[in-house]
């Protein structure tokens, strides 16, 4: 088996059946009381369904633990500059049959980066860093050239920069 690892700054917890009566506590020990709690539990659940969805594009994963957080200091990772200081972070690790499924022996998750990158998440979850577009950012946004007037152009240079918010980690191959 082969270990890969997703960081990221989008809240992807993993609360299990929210189907039940209030109050209930989620898969993740979560307390949802009422409608509030409940949306936000959705949409976390919903961005982990993504984030699964996207990782088996290429093949099927298996995983033993749901999304970790943690409250991290930011600075020795690898997430883009215009975030900072302490941020709430997620980590899931995932686990494949296959040696090369996300890229090749030089950069074991580049496939990774180019599927992730700009597909729609849902913000305003635990998730206190401020996004400058609502989806997983994988790769830094070039600036285009002055020339082009369109407007997702437009948006590009007022947004490009250092700002990923999600990136990938192998770990190797692993006895499980």
């Amino acid at each position: 088996m082969h270990e890969f690892r997703v960081h990221t700054l989008v809240d992807i917890t993993d609360n299990g059946n929210l189907q039940r009566s209030f109050p209930f506590k989620t898969k993740s020990d979560t307390t949802v009381h009422n409608k509030e709690t409940l949306a936000v539990a959705r949409n976390q659940n919903n961005n982990f369904n993504t984030l699964l969805q996207l990782l088996q594009i290429r093949g099927n994963i298996i995983w033993e633990i749901p999304p970790k957080k943690y409250t991290t200091l930011l600075g020795n990772t690898k997430f883009g500059t215009v975030y900072e200081g302490k941020q709430n972070t997620w980590t899931f690790q995932f686990f494949t049959e296959q040696s090369e499924l996300y890229g090749d022996f030089n950069n074991p998750t580049g496939q990774l980066i180019e599927d992730f990158n700009l597909v729609p998440v849902i913000t305003e979850c635990e998730d206190t860093a401020n996004f400058p577009i609502k989806t997983f950012i994988t790769r830094n946004l070039e600036k285009p050239s002055i020339n082009m007037a369109t407007k997702e152009q437009k948006v590009i240079n007022a947004i490009y920069g250092d700002i990923i918010n999600t990136y990938f980690s192998y770990a190797g191959e692993t006895n499980k």
